[in-house]
């Protein structure tokens, strides 16, 4: 049902075709797209557990969280169920590859994810595009990785860095990263001479949120 909104692929793909036409205020505002859709999966208490580049739809330039495949309630899920198991390994909370007695994937483990996005809305590359996928679960272990983009605002750096942090228990929640973003997104539009963003911006913030949870109703119907 999600598709049918989608007019140009996934994130992935969009990167690859569109990377080069995207201004600052057009990635960061692709970044509080995403993290609109987990906050409203989150404040359901759904996890959404496999959140990479090829599950975010882009339909008119705008991005919705897809695939909710793994997304479980958090009272749902045990060590051992299904839901807990690794995704795309580039975007897979640590903890997974670490031998953590009873460790359950949390909203935490989606705050990984989202961290690893965010560097990719910034770079237009897939992370650690390079690296034979063993030698990767090792960098993720050890906290290895990929650099921040030149001109990539040092807000925007911190926040994502700050999300893919190793430690579960240092990473922001998605309230405090959806309020850095949107206060971030709001400096951009100040410097591009827009004093504050109008009502008509704020108005589509809330009905993408709506719009989310519309969805993710849906799907958990």
């Amino acid at each position: 049902m999600v598709l049918e909104y989608a007019n140009e692929g996934n994130l992935r793909d969009y990167l690859r075709i569109k990377f080069n036409l995207l201004q600052w205020e057009n990635k960061i505002q692709m970044a509080l797209d995403i993290t609109c859709g987990l906050k409203c999966l989150h404040s359901k208490d759904i996890i959404h557990r496999d959140l990479h580049p090829k599950n975010i739809l882009v339909n008119n330039g705008r991005l919705l969280i897809a695939d909710f495949g793994l997304s479980k309630q958090i009272t749902e899920v045990t060590s051992n169920s299904t839901a807990n198991r690794m995704g795309m390994i580039e975007y897979t909370d640590p903890q997974c590859f670490k031998k953590v007695m009873n460790y359950k994937k949390d909203k935490r483990s989606d705050v990984y994810s989202l961290g690893v996005l965010l560097w990719e809305i910034s770079s237009g590359r897939p992370p650690f595009h390079d690296v034979d996928r063993v030698i990767l679960i090792h960098h993720i272990i050890e906290s290895r990785r990929e650099d921040p983009i030149v001109g990539t605002p040092l807000e925007y750096q911190q926040l994502y860095k700050k999300c893919w942090d190793g430690d579960p228990e240092k990473r922001p929640d998605i309230n405090q990263v959806y309020n850095e973003i949107l206060s971030l997104l709001n400096s951009l539009n100040k410097q591009s001479d827009q004093s504050e963003p109008d009502r008509s911006d704020q108005l589509d913030l809330y009905n993408s949120l709506e719009f989310f949870d519309s969805l993710t109703l849906y799907k958990n119907l």
